[in-house]
């Protein structure tokens, strides 16, 4: 008899516990150690094609590689990060390195607002970058949006 008047309040009780333990394990955004990689073509006004390829691993420390290509103009980059701060759909990251191949950026990337590469804020060493993973239903797939850059970014396995 009693049980039968406590009902409600034991069933809405088990469901609270689970929302909150849905909100406590919570899958993370990425894989660590996993290379993440994507292609870009971009045509611009005038014709050109700029084609640029990238690949990230995230762990202790991210690396992040990128290919950007010109007509016969090639570009290399790196970077290293340490991570921060983890959350979890986030990464706080400190740049340790960049690198280029290039002294100068390429004339037709400082023309896009969407080239990691062509801001000057991305290759500080010392600057702070901020990554928010976006959700995607695909476990094999990526989106981050990092904030100091005004930039999204998707990549597959």
């Amino acid at each position: 008899m009693m049980l039968r008047r406590y009902k409600h309040a034991f069933i809405l009780g088990g469901l609270a516990l689970l929302a909150v333990a849905g909100l406590l394990i919570d899958h993370a955004a990425y894989s660590r150690g996993v290379s993440y990689h994507g292609a870009n073509r971009i045509v611009l006004n005038d014709g050109t094609l700029i084609r640029s390829e990238e690949r990230v691993i995230i762990g202790d420390v991210l690396s992040f590689a990128a290919m950007e290509r010109v007509g016969s103009e090639v570009n290399y980059a790196s970077l290293l990060a340490d991570v921060v701060h983890v959350g979890p759909r986030s990464l706080e990251l400190e740049l340790q390195k960049a690198q280029t191949s290039r002294a100068k950026p390429m004339q037709q990337l400082s023309e896009i607002p969407d080239v990691f590469f062509g801001r000057q804020y991305g290759l500080a060493t010392g600057a702070t970058l901020r990554l928010e993973f976006l959700p995607v239903s695909d476990d094999r797939v990526i989106c981050y949006y990092a904030r100091e850059i005004d930039n999204v970014r998707c990549l597959n396995r």
